[in-house]
Order: C-alpha cells, then sequence, then structure tokens
C-alpha cells in the first residue's frame, strides 16, 4: 500500500469489504469515482474500473477481500486489494487487468490452512497527469468525494458499463472513418492539385507564345499572367492551411501505428505503415515549403529579431547539414571571422536561407568544395556578408535570374538524382529582403556558384518591440506560470486537440474537448470553464456564432475566449460581450504563448 518519507502508511481515501456480488458492483463506482476526482480521463476511468471489477470478482470467488483506495508518490492512484485466499495465478481477470493498468501481486504471508491459503495483495495504479501534487489536502478532497459517493443499484450499474462499452466501440468506429476520410481527402486535394499546376503550365506557355507572334497583345497577356498569379498566390495560401492539418493528422496516426507501446504490427504492416509515414512527410515537407512562400509572398511573414550569435549558427548548419556532405571528394567547410560580432536579425528565418543555400550546393557538387564564409562588411561595419561557394556544376547566365522565379529547375544531369520543387531559392530571397538585405549570385556554367547574403547588423530599435498582443513574450526570470482549473478546447482536428491537451497538461486541473459548437455548449452548460480555446472553422455552429451566442448569455459571456486559429489575418477583437482576449496563430503555437494567454486570463478575474 506504500508509506510516507517517515516509514508511516498512506492514509487511505476509502476502504470496503467485498463479500458479495453488490460488492463489486459498489467498487466498480468507487474507482470509477475516484478516478474523475484525482484527474483520470474518461478512458482511463474506464480502464481502473473494469480492471478492480475483473480483480473483485476472482477475489470474491476465492473467499472474499478488502479494498482499499490509496493516493501515491509518484503520483498515481492506486487501489490495493487484500484477498482472504489466492486468487489462482492463472485466473483470466489478473490477466485482464493486467492489460489495463500497472498491475503488481504479491503474498502477505502464509494463511492458516498452509501457504495455498496465504492471502493475496493485488494493486492497481494509473498514474495521474503531469503536474499534479500528491498531498495531504488532496487525499482529503478525495476522501470526500468517496464518502458522498452513492453506489448505483447493480441494474443501474450493468446500464452504465453498457454505456461505456457502446461509448468505447463507436469512438473506435469514428476514428476508423475518420482516418478514411482523411485519405480519400488528401487523394482528392493530390489530384485537384496537379490540375491546377498543368493549368498554369499551360496558361503560361500560351502566354509566351502569344508575346513572341504579336507584340500588340503583351500588355493583354500581361494583365492574365497578373490574375494567374494572384490565383496562384491565393491557391498556395488556401489550400497549404487545408492540407496541412489532415497531413499531420495522417503523420500522427501512423506514428501512433508504430509505437512500440502499441498493438505489435507483422513484419509486412510494419513495412506499409513505414511507407506511409515517408510519404506523408515528404507531402508535408512540400506543404510547409508552399506554406512559407506564401506568407513571404504576401507579407504575413513577420520576424521574430533578437541578438543571433553567428557563431552559433554556423555551428549548428555543420552539424545538421554534415551528413549530407557524403559524396567522395565533397569537403564542406564553414568559416566565421572571429570579429564580426552579434547580429540582430530573426536566428530561424536566417538558418533556413542558409541551410537552402548549403542544401543546393551539397546537392550540386559532384567534386570540390562547398565552403561557407561569415564576415563584417561595409564602410563603418554596419552590415554581414554570407557567402555560400562551391565547385559544382553551375548555372547558365539565361537560368541565374530564373532559378529565383517558383517553380523553375535549371536543366542538368543531377536533377534527376536529386528532389525539389523550385521553391526554394524565391523564397530565400524574400526572407533576404524580409530581414532588410538582399541575396545575390554569381555563377558560371561547369564552374561553380556563389550566393552572397548581405544583412543588417541592426535592423532597428522599432523592430525590438514585442508583438501587440505579447502572446510570445517570455515569462520573466523566477515567474511560476499561472495554472486553471478547467479549460475547454473546442476544434473539429483531434490531433490538435491532443496537441493543447500536452500544452495545457501542466497549465490546466482538467482539460476539456469539444469538436464542434454544440458540443461545445454542452461542456460550457455543464460547468463553466475558466478560459476557452476556440477555433474558428467549426462544423455547421462555426466559431463566430459561438462567441456571439455567448456574448448574448449572460451566464457564459465572462468567460475568456482564446481564439485559436490557422488564419494570421482573424481580426483581432476587444474585450467585451461576445469578444476574444487573445488571438493565437496555430502555425506559431508554443508554451509560451499559453503562458502569456493565461496570464491575461488571469488578469481579467476580479
Amino acid at each position: 500500500m506504500g508509506a510516507r518519507p517517515d516509514g508511516g502508511p498512506l492514509p487511505e481515501l476509502a476502504s470496503i469489504r467485498l463479500d458479495g456480488e453488490p460488492d463489486v458492483f459498489t467498487a466498480r463506482q468507487l474507482a470509477r469515482a475516484a478516478g474523475a476526482a484525482a484527474g483520470l480521463d474518461g478512458p482511463d476511468q474506464v480502464r481502473l474500473a473494469t480492471a478492480l471489477s475483473e480483480i473483485s470478482r476472482e477475489a470474491l470467488t476465492a473467499g472474499g477481500a478488502r479494498i482499499d483506495f490509496v493516493l501515491r508518490n509518484p503520483p498515481a492512484l492506486a487501489v490495493v486489494l487484500t484477498a482472504d485466499q489466492a486468487i489462482p495465478a492463472d485466473a483470466a481477470g489478473l490477466a485482464a487487468a493486467a492489460r489495463l493498468v500497472d498491475l503488481t501481486v504479491r503474498r502477505a504471508g502464509p494463511g492458516a490452512g498452509g501457504a495455498g491459503s496465504a492471502p493475496m495483495v493485488v494493486t492497481l495504479a494509473k498514474p495521474l497527469a503531469p503536474g499534479v501534487v500528491v498531498d495531504d489536502a488532496q487525499r482529503t478532497r478525495l476522501r470526500q468525494v468517496l464518502a458522498a459517493t452513492v453506489p448505483l443499484a447493480p441494474a443501474d450499474e450493468l446500464r452504465v458499463q453498457n454505456s461505456e462499452l457502446v461509448g468505447a466501440l463507436a469512438q473506435l468506429r469514428d476514428n476508423q472513418n475518420e482516418l478514411l476520410r482523411l485519405n480519400a481527402e488528401l487523394e482528392e486535394t493530390n489530384r485537384g492539385v496537379m490540375a491546377l499546376y498543368s493549368q498554369l503550365s499551360a496558361e503560361l506557355e500560351e502566354t509566351n507564345r502569344g508575346v513572341v507572334a504579336l507584340y500588340g497583345e503583351l500588355d493583354e497577356r500581361s494583365i492574365a499572367l497578373t490574375r494567374a498569379n494572384e490565383a496562384k498566390t491565393r491557391f498556395l495560401r488556401s489550400v497549404s492551411h487545408e492540407l496541412r492539418a489532415p497531413v499531420n493528422s495522417v503523420l500522427g496516426l501512423a506514428r501512433l501505428l508504430v509505437d512500440p507501446a502499441g498493438d505489435p504490427l507483422t513484419a509486412e504492416q510494419r513495412r506499409q505503415v513505414e511507407l506511409i509515414l515517408a510519404s506523408t512527410k515528404d507531402l508535408l515537407a512540400l506543404v510547409n515549403d508552399l506554406l512559407d512562400l506564401s506568407k513571404a509572398e504576401s507579407g504575413r511573414l513577420e520576424p521574430a529579431l533578437e541578438q543571433v550569435d553567428i557563431r552559433a549558427v554556423l555551428a549548428h548548419l555543420d552539424g545538421s547539414l554534415r551528413p549530407l556532405a557524403n559524396r567522395p571528394g565533397v569537403d564542406l567547410v564553414i568559416e566565421e571571422d572571429g570579429e564580426v560580432g552579434p547580429l540582430y536579425t530573426d536566428e530561424t528565418l536566417l538558418g533556413r536561407v542558409l541551410r537552402n543555400l548549403v542544401g543546393n550546393a551539397l546537392k550540386f557538387t559532384e567534386h570540390g568544395e562547398v565552403r561557407v564564409t561569415a564576415a563584417r562588411t561595409g564602410e563603418a561595419g554596419e552590415t554581414v556578408t554570407f557567402v555560400v561557394r562551391d565547385t559544382g556544376i553551375g548555372i547558365s547566365a539565361h537560368d541565374i535570374e530564373q532559378v529565383f522565379q517558383e517553380f523553375y529547375q535549371a536543366h542538368s544531369h543531377l536533377h534527376a538524382r536529386t528532389r525539389g520543387t523550385g521553391l526554394g531559392l524565391p523564397y530565400a530571397r524574400r526572407v533576404c529582403e524580409l530581414l532588410g538585405g538582399r541575396l545575390d549570385l554569381a555563377s558560371e556554367l561547369g564552374r561553380g556558384s556563389t550566393f552572397t547574403v548581405t544583412l543588417p547588423r541592426d535592423l532597428g530599435a522599432h523592430h525590438r518591440a514585442d508583438s501587440e498582443d505579447g502572446a510570445d513574450s517570455p515569462l520573466a526570470p523566477g515567474e511560476v506560470p499561472v495554472r486553471v482549473r478547467t479549460a475547454l478546447v473546442v476544434d473539429d482536428d483531434p490531433a490538435f486537440r491532443a496537441t493543447m491537451r500536452r500544452l495545457l497538461a501542466d497549465r490546466a486541473d482538467r482539460v476539456l474537448e469539444a469538436g464542434d459548437g454544440l458540443e461545445a455548449f454542452a461542456a460550457l452548460r455543464a460547468g463553466p470553464p475558466d478560459v476557452v480555446f476556440l477555433d474558428l472553422l467549426l462544423p455547421g455552429m462555426d466559431g463566430g456564432e459561438v462567441l456571439a451566442a455567448m456574448g448574448a448569455d449572460p451566464a457564459l459571456r465572462d468567460i475568456p475566449v482564446v481564439i485559436v486559429t490557422w488564419s494570421d489575418h482573424d481580426a483581432r477583437r476587444g474585450r467585451g460581450p461576445g469578444s476574444a482576449v487573445a488571438v493565437l496563430a496555430k502555425l506559431t503555437l508554443s508554451q509560451r504563448a499559453i503562458d502569456a494567454v493565461l496570464a491575461r486570463v488571469d488578469a481579467l478575474r476580479p
């Protein structure tokens, strides 16, 4: 049953005597109530209650038992069953319970009838959520909850058990249907992407023929190209967002299938799932490229400026790209002028640009070297220049400017062995411009290429201000993050709800979930949470309607709402009835963003 650090026994939350079948029902109900009070989620409550029910029936057959409910450290809810007589080691109940909970079995000592009649102690345990503190106050609260629990009649308990079984089967069926739907949606989206790309290519080719044939149609064709480019940008922005959620869901589900903690797979099943994983990662990389490009084109990519240690950036670049320099006779050399000093810019965006340039250089260099240098430049040392020089196949004069166009790739014998989308260099140039600098290219066919990135050492004090809502500002040193009792996450994407559960695990005692607006209102009516994280794009009743309905209800209007959405251009709403206290972008969601909005929610409390 465990002991205190001083050696004394841990006090029980509740104890019952198991002498008849009704006691089995009572034990199951108490296990479910204890699990709910201790913070276990619904499936874990059912597992603990079912496991205890199986062991109790075995103990009842062996002559009866005593059952004690205990909280212990490390944080876990334990049920200790002390059977009057030994339970057979091959009992079906023991095997079933071992699959549901952490199970330990030991003999308590010889009984009056010899070793075969020795009492047996069976301990069932379920770990509690991270961050839960087990102390006397927690034990007192659970003891009061269990004392107030009124056992149901056996027939009512059987109905509850049937309901739990039906719910589990329905959830399994829904998960299977959702996976099938996502696969079908992904396949349909892929067809649409290929069709649109083919259409754009045909339009561009036709326009080029028109320019050569009739100079008089130049203006008209230019307008057609502009419209096509605008349509492409809208398509990239819209489709990339819509693709990313289902692709991430497929990726997460495939990872669960190959997780060693899950059910074992056959060798052929594992191979097929690993193929799904590899293909999904490739698709996600393409979607990310499209999304980054669309954000850069539309001006929605905002740098997060900070002081950057250039030496650390180059060391990370060396460590991450060194495995790609695997061709015999090709060396990767990274140099840094010790006098270059710090750089005030966006470290993440700078790293992406350099990885893109060095990765391309390694792809198209068959012998020689790829050399990366960083130096302080300008008359007063006001700029920093990064140079990526290779001895690769080079780029012809005709292709030098075209390689900075989306989806364009210069033709060479190496392209058949390399993979790419033609988006890397256009994205790199736009990011350099966003950071106040430029990207230049000098190359000669057959003699290699030199890419030069020139950035200002300090982009300006006005960029150092925090974002307008401060949602990504870190906690001050020594500051304790805000905790809430209950948080409600409303989103139709199960994968994103799982992400929010992880981010809120140490910040909320209980995390409730809703897949649409109607489920959200059911949860709100059952017990108002301390904060609601609301997606705007919901099926049926969308997030905007949920927000408006809450503002019109006096019982719900004061509940803080945080909008969490893929769209960066959603209007930020002021406080008041039917309004949100903050807006978070899913693409940049982080723990410190959650901490910042919880601090804002805490400040609104009376």
